[in-house]
């Protein structure tokens, strides 16, 4: 069989390369189709593919995703036809699962974020099979057809690359900063369909840093956050780095997202997420021993919380995290599951 994997997002990059790697060692074909949005395509590089982009993000207005999307289904509905695709593997990804039902391929969804409303509308009730997080259970029920096969594994998402993930110590050398020095900052996705709040202060929080004597290295999002970071003198990549060999070196990690958080609590890094909803599978991290937490607090006392830090104690915390993460899942054997379980379109 010839696996089709998409990805939208960097993250989705790199559990597309992850996969598309462990399905090609077990004797599948794959295909391996991106969109062009932040460092989703160099995302994928890293491991050694080489994806085909296809479209780009539609930007922060209705109209704006519409339309990329529409032009997205044309095209990889153009590829898919001729690649001879026996499944598509995605998160809730409108056009590919609207292609893959047009075209009667069956489609193994993934997903972690049950918040994402409109995607998950539109794409899992197109779904063949869903591979999740125990820590979600039942949690998408409500958007799968009846008789849509579910299958959960013990872990989450990041664990695919986290386990194979060998530190380099380039990102942070290659920026000037010091080893346990630095704090990474990532603002919050606030252009994303389902993001309807305010923004948690992510420069208040920089600027805490700042004084208190850390490096700040912000990985902006869009282009306002990198102009605004550059312009009040914090650390900004100028092009794409591995955030995994980044956040490992750093004394912490605080994004108003979810998945740099529970990679850099994986890692073993203190990790700090601001994003307002509870995430179940942030939750589920921390429960089992990682250094994540949900700050509800102001940005000032989380500054000072992050600079009480010892460099001594997040050393020890990334040796307990190397044995936790031993008995965490990744999703590949459920994945696997769905693909020679008969799967119908």
């Amino acid at each position: 069989m010839r696996v089709w994997l998409d990805a939208l997002t960097p993250k989705q990059g790199r559990l597309a390369a992850c996969l598309a790697l462990a399905l090609r060692d077990r004797g599948f074909s794959t295909l391996v189709t991106c969109r062009e949005h932040e460092c989703t395509r160099a995302t994928i590089e890293m491991y050694g593919l080489e994806p085909l982009v296809v479209g780009a993000y539609g930007g922060g207005t209705r109209l704006g995703k519409l339309l990329a999307d529409a032009e997205r289904v044309r095209e990889l509905a153009r590829i898919a036809s001729g690649e001879g695709v026996g499944a598509l593997v995605a998160y809730p990804n409108p056009s590919a699962a609207r292609v893959a039902f047009g075209l009667g391929i069956p489609y193994v969804a993934l997903n972690d974020t049950p918040h994402a409303e409109a995607a998950n509308r539109l794409a899992l009730p197109l779904a063949s099979a869903l591979v999740a997080s125990e820590a979600l259970r039942g949690e998408f029920d409500r958007f799968l057809l009846p008789g849509t096969r579910v299958l959960y594994y013990r872990g989450v998402d990041e664990a695919l690359w986290v386990k194979i993930f060998r530190p380099r110590g380039v990102a942070h050398r290659g920026l000037g900063l010091r080893e346990r020095g630095y704090v990474v900052v990532r603002p919050e996705e606030y252009k994303a369909a389902y993001y309807e709040w305010g923004g948690w202060g992510w420069l208040e929080l920089c600027e805490g840093l700042k004084r208190r004597g850390l490096g700040v290295v912000v990985l902006p999002r869009y282009e306002e956050q990198r102009a605004e970071a550059l312009r009040r003198g914090y650390i900004v990549p100028a092009g794409c780095v591995d955030g995994l060999d980044l956040m490992y070196h750093a004394l912490a990690v605080v994004t108003g997202g979810g998945t740099m958080a529970r990679e850099a609590a994986l890692l073993g890094v203190p990790s700090f997420y601001t994003f307002p909803l509870e995430l179940k599978v942030s939750a589920y991290v921390e429960r089992m021993g990682f250094p994540l937490r949900q700050w509800k607090g102001g940005a000032g006392e989380l500054a000072e919380a992050v600079a009480s830090i010892e460099a001594g104690e997040v050393e020890e915390s990334v040796k307990k995290a190397g044995e936790l993460l031993e008995r965490l899942e990744t999703p590949v054997p459920r994945v696997l599951e769905a693909l020679q379980g008969g799967l119908r379109a």
